[in-house]
């Protein structure tokens, strides 16, 4: 399995290509010497470096970044902050609705924590909580499969509200939707101003160094921490770079690497605006696991499908899968150019769930995002870096209740399953891809 110390992308993230030039912080610092490192300046990283901050005020702490914020996974996704769990199943700590509950408090707390974080910080990241966030269906089989799963969210407490293919065609300018719901809990988010935000307002005893990826974690409290720009030494390190974790030697045969790709068209005009619904924002989720996601704002349509093993497709098949996509899904429109093509990974594992905890003595990991990393891996880093200051919270131990990552078989059986599995999604999923 191929396993790379840090992320490499063909093309910039067009998110980040929005948003005016940032300076990188790649000068290294001047000590070499912290109480905690922290591998990643994700959503996850952040979190685990600003609340150790908070809790250890006079203690320092080293966030290395092995891109730059901002062109990073973190910033590569569609921006969806939503109450979304997967895959509830009974463990020894309860039910598979225990389960499922456990996982809705995590992740809406992690939404309550970004709320809280963007407001306090005066984050511009178009927070947006009134655009209707959509789980649409194109086929009746998906349908069917949508309203049952109305019997979660009634059982959760969640509320929704249901539309019809008229109701989607209106909102969304399409027919190409036969049915969906919406959730009332939803954010939609520019995702490479929140990650910037959130690293730009990080507390005093926070220092962050990019362009510098992490080349090993070796030792045991005190670990040393190499990179290309020097050694660091801290007492604990928080391990936050999701599937690249393979990298450092952790969580091998745990987690693969799936690359899905995401364009943005350029700005529209009013009348290109109006033929993609009556409302000037929305955001669309498929019905299926393996299928295209759509979202309109910012004077744009974001479109995100298609699905790759542990490397990027290449650059113009991509556009043209999209293009396609897009022509399918709205066959009115002028034009189907787009200005920014781009690709992005994320760390999957074969149950879907994720690694949490503290691995040895003052090493600490969170890892296998599934691609719902922003709320998720927030309020994982936050718990993490409570866990390792001897923190207790009834969040906590929802967490340390949930079942990790299954084992996944060496290559070329991985390679050959992922494939096969793949595949046959694909072709399940039919015009909801």
């Amino acid at each position: 399995m191929r396993s790379e110390i840090a992320p490499s992308y063909m093309l910039p993230s067009g998110w980040n290509a929005l948003l005016p030039p940032r300076s990188p912080h790649d000068k290294p610092p001047k000590e070499h010497r912290f109480h905690s490192i922290v591998v990643g300046a994700g959503y996850t990283g952040l979190a685990a470096a600003r609340r150790m901050a908070e809790l250890l005020p006079d203690k320092e702490v080293l966030v290395i970044e092995a891109s730059e914020v901002g062109e990073g996974s973190s910033a590569r996704n569609s921006g969806f902050l939503s109450p979304t769990f997967y895959a509830p199943q009974a463990n020894a700590y309860g039910s598979a609705d225990d389960d499922a509950a456990r996982k809705l408090r995590i992740v809406l707390a992690g939404i309550d924590s970004l709320r809280t974080l963007v407001k306090d910080n005066n984050i511009d990241c178009d927070w947006d909580e009134s655009a209707p966030r959509l789980v649409a269906a194109a086929t009746a089989d998906a349908e069917h499969s949508l309203q049952q799963s109305l019997n979660s969210l009634q059982k959760r407490g969640l509320k929704y509200l249901e539309h019809g293919s008229e109701a989607l065609r209106a909102t969304l300018g399409t027919a190409y939707y036969r049915y969906g719901y919406e959730t009332e809990i939803r954010v939609l988010v520019q995702p490479a101003a929140l990650i910037r935000g959130l690293a730009d307002t990080l507390p005093s005893n926070v220092t962050l160094l990019e362009r510098s990826a992490v080349e090993a974690v070796e030792g045991a409290g005190p670990f040393q921490v190499k990179t290309r720009l020097g050694n660091f030494t801290a007492d604990k390190v928080f391990i936050a770079n999701n599937a690249h974790a393979r990298a450092l030697g952790f969580l091998k045969n745990r987690m693969i690497v799936v690359h899905t790709y995401a364009a943005l068209t350029h700005e529209l005009e009013d009348d290109e605006l109006d033929r993609l619904g009556n409302l000037p924002a929305w955001g669309l989720l498929p019905a299926t696991r393996v299928g295209t996601t759509l979202r309109k704002g910012l004077r744009r349509l974001l479109i995100r499908s298609g699905y790759s093993y542990e490397k990027e497709n290449d650059v113009r098949n991509v556009r043209s899968l999209l293009t396609e996509k897009y022509r399918r899904r709205f066959p009115a429109m002028k034009c189907y150019a787009f200005q920014h093509v781009w690709g992005g990974g994320t760390g999957i594992t074969s149950n879907r769930e994720s690694y949490f905890g503290e691995l040895k003595p003052g090493l600490y990991i969170s890892a296998g995002c599934q691609g719902a990393g922003v709320a998720r891996g927030n309020i994982h880093g936050r718990l993490l870096a409570e866990m390792a200051c001897g923190s207790q919270s009834a969040l906590l131990s929802d967490r340390l209740k949930l079942a990790g990552p299954s084992w996944i078989p060496p290559e070329p059986f991985c390679r050959i399953g992922a494939m096969i599995k793949m595949a046959w999604m694909h072709w399940r999923a039919g015009r909801e891809y």
